[in-house]
């Protein structure tokens, strides 16, 4: 028998809204739990001295309660509006009874009656791996059976606007009609779009390491981002959300995607930038990625990003660690250590010595393989019990007394600033170094590597869960220096294609996921620009094999104008008025200022430099800054055969191109760049 949808809409809807009814009643009773107890403690606690431990644990425990109670809260309103997307229908193997599983954010089950179903519940898989027919989800069992019915809904503010149904998995009819939509000012939760490619990673096992190159569109972040979500679902009480740390590109970035989990029901996970990472220990100012990238493209000397291809390749790393792990740590001499204790209870003396030759048997041998702060960590421990074992000290006793022995065991490398050692490095790689107080972009993981394996690290970064994004932006140094602070699981997502400063090999994922020890997987179907505007970058790099939802547009066009300002202002005005975010995307942040001191007096235009700028409807940004990010349209400025016409340029072209989801224009005041050969020339 056929469900009546509206009624099943309203039954949901009942539920929901009696469900939040509950959800509040239980959070201000364990509100008012909450602060009677700490009025308790406060008024009687000289009194309860004795069970302070029960105490604080209990409070705790209601504090911890009401956290979950809220969090479930601000699910259930948020599923208010859309209780469900999807609706398959199951017939399992051996069964005559049909079920009727509503798929959606969470779930809202009431008297054992699921009225929708979390999207990562196991059966919810087969909505997105499965047409009509035979399928099957795995529980502690195959769970074997046929899909009779799929289904998708179009609910908003809880009222069924239209459903149909469908004998496909989500396909590009329906990924037509979301993505013809303009752009948001955060990135979006995709579950009711979600592709099998795409499905199949979320849902992987959480000791699975996997590493994605994706092209440009392909998902790779709201892949990384929906995984935690998924993870978060089905290790419940054995990973929260402030244990899954995400590195980000930049600040911008962050912001852009802070509101996917929260979309999702989940809290947002943990986030930072390597550069913050990077000030952090070296406690040093750093060059940004824009400023090194913006030195390139505006100086791109062959020295220069000989260079960085260099200091971004597996051999420099082992040239790295081999320096630090043979003729740095070949210059550890010891010396004979003689020490005098007087016995506090008999007046005794005595003599413990530790022989040169003692120490260099340990350092060079017994802890063989170690990072030199590991080794002198377990000699001093080691020589510190031979002083505290039997005289009983205290825990700051043998602390202060292991952080003698590290002192002195320290002081017999002739060299211990990691300034010097970074420069007697480079000198042996015939690499330049820079006078300035500031550490250049390229060697912040070399300082960093330096650190960590002299003195390990002032901060704890540890995670049970993490996420690389933009993976192509980081060196194997970097990557060295992740595997070293992070011995969890981890996905690490982001595209070869898009790293402007370098082309890199072709074995270079294929190096980079075993030494991660993850598994490769490459996705080559674009869901962001339209065909036209994803053919064009496509052949501007010699990109084959990519796939894309056949959604259709305009022609990515140049347009040549005595006035490149007025000439923005009119495509603004005439081809662009229907969108909600543009970006002028300059090649570096010289041409960016002047780009934006000419257009800000002709219309409203904003700097991008911080995440709340991403709110205004026009912004002027680079490629640097606006990697990672989409644009509705994308207007490129001083297209020209001069300012583009190298590998750089042709990189930087292609980044700032793929931003762009509905409309592209190129806009220059001379003979266009031959980058961008094929393309319709107006004149505006």
């Amino acid at each position: 028998m056929e469900i009546n949808e509206k009624q099943h809409l309203q039954k949901t809807l009942d539920v929901i809204t009696k469900k939040i009814e509950e959800s509040q009643a239980k959070i201000k009773d364990a509100s008012a739990r909450l602060r009677l107890g700490v009025k308790d403690l406060a008024e009687n606690f000289h009194d309860m001295q004795s069970d302070l431990s029960n105490i604080y644990s209990s409070l705790a425990d209601i504090e911890s309660f009401e956290g979950e109670l809220v969090k479930e809260n601000k699910r259930l309103n948020l599923q208010k509006n859309t209780p469900y997307f999807a609706r398959i229908d199951f017939l399992p193997k051996n069964r005559k009874k049909i079920q009727h599983i509503y798929i959606g954010i969470g779930n809202i089950i009431k008297d054992n009656v699921a009225y929708a179903v979390d999207w990562r519940a196991p059966i919810s898989s087969m909505y997105y791996d499965y047409n009509l027919g035979k399928a099957s989800y795995q529980t502690d069992k195959l769970n074997e059976g046929e899909i009779t019915l799929k289904r998708q809904y179009k609910i908003e503010d809880g009222k069924l606007l239209s459903y149909f149904n469908t004998d496909l998995t989500i396909n590009d009819e329906i990924l037509q009609e979301i993505l013809s939509h303009n752009v948001s000012v955060k990135m979006k939760q995709i579950v009711s779009t979600i592709q099998k490619e795409q499905n199949a990673i979320m849902r992987k096992d959480l000791n699975d390491n996997i590493l994605v190159q994706g092209i440009a569109g392909s998902g790779k972040t709201s892949i990384a981002l929906h995984r935690a979500a998924y993870l978060l679902y089905k290790h419940r009480g054995q990973i929260k959300s402030s244990d899954i740390l995400i590195i980000s590109p930049n600040n911008v970035f962050s912001s852009y995607i802070s509101e996917v989990l929260p979309q999702l029901g989940e809290d947002n996970l943990v986030e930072t930038t390597f550069a913050q990472i990077a000030r952090a220990e070296l406690k040093r100012p750093i060059e940004t990625r824009e400023s090194m990238l913006d030195d390139i493209a505006t100086n791109p000397s062959q020295e220069k990003l000989n260079e960085i291809s260099y200091k971004s390749s597996y051999e420099y790393l082992d040239s790295l660690l081999r320096f630090l792990k043979g003729p740095f740590l070949e210059t550890f001499t010891p010396k004979d250590l003689s020490f005098v204790v007087k016995e506090s209870l008999d007046n005794s003396v005595e003599t413990i010595d530790f022989p040169a030759e003692q120490t260099k048997e340990l350092f060079f041998k017994t802890f063989k393989g170690l990072d030199l702060y590991e080794r002198i960590n377990k000699i001093a421990w080691q020589y510190a019990m031979v002083f505290s074992e039997p005289r009983h000290y205290t825990k700051e006793q043998n602390k202060a007394l292991r952080d003698r022995f590290k002192n002195i065991l320290y002081r017999f490398f002739p060299i211990r600033d990691i300034d010097k050692i970074f420069e007697i490095f480079m000198a042996r790689e015939n690499l330049k170094i820079s006078n300035k107080k500031t550490i250049n972009y390229m060697d912040k993981g070399t300082y960093l590597a330096i650190k960590y394996f002299l003195y390990g690290f002032d901060h704890d970064f540890s995670a049970k869960y993490l996420i690389i994004d933009e993976m192509q932006d980081f060196t194997p140094v970097d990557i060295y220096l992740f595997k070293k602070l992070w011995k969890c699981p981890c996905i690490v997502v982001g595209d070869v294609n898009q790293c402007i400063e370098k082309n890199m090999p072709e074995e270079y994922l294929q190096l980079t996921a075993d030494f991660l020890g993850c598994r490769l997987i490459e996705l080559k179907k674009t869901y962001r620009s339209t065909k036209e505007i994803a053919k064009f970058a496509n052949e501007l790099i010699g990109l084959k094999d990519v796939e894309f939802v056949n959604r259709s547009g305009k022609e990515p066009v140049i347009l040549h104008a005595v006035d490149q300002a007025k000439a923005i202002k009119k495509v603004l005005e005439e081809s662009c008025a229907k969108y909600d975010h543009i970006a002028v995307v300059c090649k570096c942040q010289r041409e960016a200022k002047e780009v934006y001191q000419k257009l800000n007096k002709l219309t409203p235009c904003v700097m991008l430099s911080q995440p709340e700028d991403y709110n205004n409807k026009v912004l002027v940004t680079t490629c640097a800054a606006a990697k990672g990010i989409e644009f509705d349209a994308v207007i490129i400025p001083n297209a020209s055969a001069d300012n583009y016409h190298n590998t750089i340029d042709k990189n930087i072209l292609y980044v700032s191109s793929t931003r762009a989801l509905h409309k592209l224009f190129f806009v220059t005041d001379s003979q266009p760049s031959h980058l961008l050969k094929g393309l319709k020339v107006e004149e505006i």
